[in-house]
């Protein structure tokens, strides 16, 4: 409510209700932009900027139906989309403060070692799959939504939602057996 709210104030050009949004909620979008560009956090920090400029002009176009966040998620989604597209090629591997962490500070430096190791390869392994499937991945195991969730953010049936998670785990496992086996 309170997103629907910000917008409504910055289609009125309200400078301190977008400051507060984009302050609010721009970590949580770098995060899904960098789930989409395969952890580019640069890109993905480049392309919630890009997203926030066009909610910035066009913020008189939410009209209130459906969800603020989704609405917004939308407009991040398209430019990520928009940015990948426009390089043709795969991204790299995830780094930075936005992608997958597995160490915890009480482990032992073995331990830590290992979990450092277990989350590049899982990183290299999302690097490899399709944007789609980086996506339903996403959202389903790092954002914790619901099928219909993701059906709704990805803009397709949950079915299709169902098919890509089952194919991007069959390829996430593909991915790890040959990395553990060269």
């Amino acid at each position: 409510m309170l997103t629907a709210d910000a917008l409504h104030r910055i289609a009125k050009g309200d400078r301190a209700a977008f400051t507060e949004l984009y302050q609010r909620v721009q970590p949580q979008f770098v995060g899904y932009a960098s789930a989409l560009l395969a952890g580019d956090v640069d890109a993905a920090l480049d392309v919630v900027d890009e997203a926030f400029l066009s909610i910035w002009r066009e913020a008189g176009r939410y009209g209130g139906e459906g969800s603020a966040d989704g609405w917004i998620r939308r407009i991040v989604r398209n430019k990520a989309v928009d940015w990948l597209r426009s390089r043709r090629e795969r991204p790299q591997a995830p780094r930075g403060d936005h992608a997958v962490e597995l160490a915890d500070p009480s482990d032992t430096p073995e331990r830590a070692a290992e979990k450092t190791s277990a989350a590049d390869e899982l990183r290299a392994a999302l690097a490899r799959l399709s944007p789609d499937h980086r996506e339903v991945v996403w959202l389903c195991y790092f954002e914790e939504r619901s099928l219909s969730e993701i059906a709704v953010i990805a803009g397709c049936p949950e079915n299709t939602v169902k098919t890509r998670l089952f194919h991007a785990r069959k390829q996430l496992r593909r991915e790890l057996e040959r990395q553990r086996a060269d």
